[in-house]
């Protein structure tokens, strides 16, 4: 008997915490962040002044996501299979893990494979796990006009560009909720140097970040429970 209570902790130990096995986090603290849940470029926005104003993901995905709610869980889970269709914008986008280079001035258009991006709009999601709830600070890097949101809620909203990629100009504090805390950021361009960045607090090196190093996303996050369903894995609900 004692087995078999042992066998069955175990087993809701595998179900419900898959964190708890090793993975290739990407490192926080006072590290700029280089992968990210990333949509293909939306494009011929009219500038980011134009672009600011515009949700991109609720009018391509017909409601189904936005610019707040892929920065939830029920979001993010829903870009795995969620298009956004913009005909005038660049048709057919979908999401796929995004490497930036982080010193490069113009990330935002060569992480696509692009020389340079004019009139352009990146957007990003990523997973913050924190161990415990507490009010740090993000430090923000663009070019031009930034947006971040962070469980739901808009936490930054900067139109003047940070003059360097990795120079900031407005740190600002936010909180995290113990677990994991979802961010989206979404950046447009005009036209010169193109680029996103952030990174957290010095003393912020417990933070775990997905997508990890070896290009997992939401697959390495807990499981979720859907109505009248067991928990299941990420990949698991992706085939449902």
């Amino acid at each position: 008997m004692k087995k078999f209570k042992i066998f069955i902790t175990l087993a809701c130990i595998v179900m419900i915490s898959p964190m708890a096995f090793a993975q290739n986090w990407q490192p926080a603290g006072d590290n700029w962040i280089g992968k990210w849940w990333g949509l293909d470029l939306i494009t011929d926005t009219g500038g980011f002044t134009t672009s600011a104003g515009v949700d991109y993901l609720a009018e391509g995905s017909g409601g189904l996501i936005s610019n707040a709610s892929v920065s939830t869980r029920d979001g993010a889970g829903k870009t795995t299979s969620a298009v956004v269709n913009l005909p005038d914008n660049g048709g057919s986008l979908a999401w796929s893990i995004v490497d930036i280079n982080t010193e490069d001035q113009f990330n935002i258009s060569t992480s696509h494979g692009l020389p340079d991006g004019t009139n352009v709009t990146w957007h990003g999601i990523i997973v913050v796990i924190s161990p415990d709830e507490r009010t740090t600070t993000m430090y923000p890097a663009h070019d031009d006009y930034a947006q971040i949101w962070l469980n739901g809620e808009q936490v930054y909203d900067e139109s003047r560009w940070t003059g360097g990629v990795r120079e900031f100009l407005t740190p600002t504090e936010i909180n995290f909720k113990a677990g994991e805390n979802f961010l989206h950021f979404k950046c447009g361009e005009s036209g010169g140097a193109d680029y996103v960045n952030l990174r957290f607090e010095t003393t912020d090196t417990d933070l775990l970040i997905a997508p990890t190093l070896d290009n997992q996303f939401l697959d390495v996050l807990t499981p979720v429970e859907p109505k009248g369903k067991l928990a299941v894995r990420w990949a698991d609900l992706k085939r449902q």
